[in-house]
């Protein structure tokens, strides 16, 4: 509103914020600066209501196919993508899980810790890669940054092109007006004497009136467009600067806060995993002090048992005393049952041997 002020205050209030003419006030020294521009609407030339006006309709569409050719290679909006995406990346890493020992390599051997320290390493891996994602996407917001300012710069020159377009066009309105009125008044003098003219004359000032009439309705028209597009391009530059302004506090701010906690998280993960380190390694080194107490414990009383132990007991002592026993025994009764089928034997024997003898004789 402030620059269609501007703009009507400068042709001295003879069109207002609508694009209305109002003659009634202009002095001669206002229609006389217009007289010159009102001067190009001839009515022997066909062409010359086509014209009028035609040269700043081209700058404008010139200046707009300038500023869609510099920012046709860019578009703004995606930074707010990139801001969104390093955002996702910050919060893809969960410092909690970041836990690592100053001693992995020593510790990875260790069967116990193992899987732990593997873990670290993956974890870490994965903190490098996204730190080399966000400092893609920083860059890209950076670049962002300087096609926005490159944009509003851009966006700027074309506001103030436009207001100077605007003016242009207001004086051409204005002269066009003062034409109009002069073609009327010419007109109702034609009409008030038809005798003096041929009707072709009325008919074609009467068509060339109509045909600069709608001229001058599309150049309001294109006026209040312009008039609008500044308040447009205002909200295009002001979303650039946000955007901008919103990068640049994520690059200054956010980031540097964000790797000095990411730093702080690390740092004390990692003094959180060197106590659980040396609480494992002392578990560890007791269970094996108390499995070596209770064996060697074990140990000492059977080696005391088996000391005090005597070679042979006294019960294998008596089990061989009795077998000894039992077999000079079962031997003396095998001597006498022997013994006794011997003497039965030499009986038998001499018994056969008097039979033998006594039937030899026969």
């Amino acid at each position: 509103m402030e620059n269609n002020q501007v703009i009507v205050q400068e042709q001295n209030g003879l069109i207002d914020k609508d694009g209305n003419v109002n003659l009634a006030n202009a002095t001669e020294s206002d229609l006389s600066n217009y007289k010159s521009l009102s001067t190009q609407l001839n009515e022997n030339d066909s062409n010359s209501i086509l014209n009028f006006g035609a040269e700043i309709q081209n700058s404008i569409a010139k200046q707009s196919d300038v500023f869609l050719t510099n920012v046709r290679t860019y578009n703004s909006g995606e930074v707010g993508t990139l801001i969104n995406d390093l955002l996702t990346e910050l919060n893809y890493v969960d410092v909690d899980q970041l836990n690592q020992s100053p001693a992995k390599r020593f510790l990875s051997k260790i069967p116990l810790l193992g899987k732990l320290v593997t873990d670290v390493k993956k974890l870490f891996q994965q903190y490098d890669k996204i730190t080399v994602n966000v400092d893609k996407i920083s860059n890209k917001v950076k670049a962002g940054m300087i096609n926005s300012v490159k944009d509003n710069a851009s966006l700027q020159t074309m506001f103030e092109g436009n207001v100077n377009l605007i003016k242009e066009m207001e004086k051409h309105i204005i002269a066009g007006q003062i034409r109009f009125k002069e073609l009327n008044e010419e007109l109702a003098v034609m009409e008030a004497n038809p005798a003096n003219y041929q009707d072709y004359q009325i008919s074609d000032k009467r068509t060339f009136i109509n045909r600069l009439d709608k001229r001058l309705a599309d150049m309001k028209i294109v006026r209040f467009i312009m008039l609008q597009s500044l308040a447009q391009i205002r909200v295009v530059q002001n979303n650039n600067t946000s955007i901008a302004e919103k990068a640049q506090s994520i690059l200054t701010t956010t980031m540097p806060v964000w790797k000095n906690q990411l730093t702080l998280a690390v740092a004390l993960q990692r003094q959180k995993q060197n106590i659980e380190v040396q609480r494992r390694v002392s578990e560890t080194t007791n269970t094996i002090l108390q499995k070596n107490a209770e064996m060697l414990k074990m140990n000492s009383i059977e080696v005391a048992k088996e000391n005090e132990n005597t070679i042979v007991s006294l019960e294998t002592l008596k089990m061989t005393t009795k077998s000894l026993i039992d077999t000079l025994t079962e031997v003396k009764q095998i001597h006498e049952q022997g013994t006794e089928t011997r003497r039965q034997l030499d009986a038998g024997l001499q018994s056969l041997e008097a039979e033998l003898k006594k039937g030899v004789i026969n």
